[in-house]
């Protein structure tokens, strides 16, 4: 079952629906053409992909779980598809095959667009069950739980803030982290986060275990592959903190875990970054097997691909995806990607302009 993925509209395109809801009122009697109806067609589609935000509680300003929520938002919903913004998920599985789309299916699209363009009917009588925003974890207890080491305020006047936090100063052991998660203590305000280890006078980060994004479970990347955390590093989290705008002008409080789950097998392979640049392309020292890619702080609407070129001169196209500022994701290949040392990986970001780009592939050594 693919995970639930988000739908927010921007501030201008949520004043818009607002205007529009309005409008759609008025207009009471727009004819029916829709064959599909909410109930029966659209809520088990909006509750599959959007349920991770768009719900009571949730870091979305509006729910989608019941007709009378969502029907004054369906031209906004028809924006967001139609432009791609949502569900915000840009990788392109047509250059290599991705884990994980979260993309609606050609038919799931078509269903939801002709719903909102012919009349938006309700279905049934009675309004589905509706979800709330997740209060346990998507995998399981974890491993070990490590809370915030104190209550997070947001004032009213402060609408965003990005907050770091050292769950725990030092590792007393090597351990080996196959994936995390985050259980935000206040789901309407905790937009995104970063979990990575870094050593205990270092800045730079040793390894980023996960980009977390709400109602997107965590990806395990494969038997015995993990993040190392080694003797005396901490162990760090970044939370991007955001109020929607109901919550404007009003205290907001937090105090979110980070749950780990542990590799039990005795030779872990550790996964490690390989940081690259767009136009400077980098050849690898060992063989190594691609697992993931992913970019950070980038701008909106960028363009990247990847490509491997190894030692007989084939190239491999191994990912593309288009980035989107506030929502830093890491793509895992459907299979990993063999690559031999001296292997020499090509970053295209489309201009000059974007040379600057901060873009990683997760790699592991080779099994033999």
């Amino acid at each position: 079952m693919r995970t639930p993925s988000t739908l927010r509209p921007s501030r201008t395109l949520v004043l818009a629906a607002m205007a529009l809801g309005v409008a759609a009122t008025l207009d009471a009697h727009k004819p029916v053409t829709s064959k599909y109806t909410f109930a029966e067609d659209v809520y088990p589609i909006v509750k599959e992909q959007c349920g991770g935000c768009h719900v009571p509680g949730g870091i979305a300003p509006m729910s989608l779980m019941a007709y009378e929520d969502a029907r004054p938002w369906a031209e906004s919903i028809r924006l967001e598809l139609t432009s791609g913004h949502m569900p915000p998920w840009y990788g392109d599985p047509g250059v290599a095959p991705l884990r994980d789309v979260h993309k609606l299916s050609p038919r799931d699209l078509d269903v939801v667009l002709t719903w909102v363009s012919g009349g938006t009917p309700a279905g049934s009588p009675g309004k589905p069950q509706a979800s709330a925003a997740r209060r346990g974890w998507l995998k399981g207890r974890p491993d070990i739980v490590l809370a915030l080491p104190a209550p997070v305020s947001l004032p009213p006047d402060k609408t965003e803030d990005t907050r770091e936090f050292v769950l725990r100063d030092t590792n007393d052991r090597d351990r080996t982290i196959a994936f995390a998660d985050v259980l935000p203590g206040n789901p309407a305000i905790v937009h995104d986060a970063t979990i990575f280890t870094r050593a205990a006078d270092g800045a730079s980060p040793s390894a980023v275990i996960a980009a977390w994004l709400p109602g997107v479970a965590p990806v395990a990347p494969g038997t015995g592959l993990g993040f190392p955390w080694r003797v005396g590093e901490q162990l760090v989290v970044r939370i991007h903190y955001k109020k929607n705008w109901k919550l404007e002008n009003k205290p907001a409080s937090d105090r979110s875990s980070v749950g780990l789950y542990l590799i039990k097998s005795p030779a872990p392979r550790a996964i490690r970054g390989v940081a690259l640049q767009p136009g400077q392309p980098v050849v690898v020292d060992e063989h190594l097997q691609g697992l993931a890619v992913r970019a950070a702080d980038a701008p909106s609407d960028v363009r990247i691909t990847l490509d491997a070129v190894r030692p007989d001169g084939s190239r491999v196209p191994m990912a593309a995806f288009v980035t989107r500022a506030g929502w830093d994701q890491r793509y895992w290949l459907a299979t990993p990607i063999d690559l031999p040392k001296g292997t020499r990986l090509e970053v295209n970001a489309g201009t000059e302009r974007f040379q600057a780009i901060r873009f990683w592939l997760d790699a592991a050594p080779a099994a033999f």
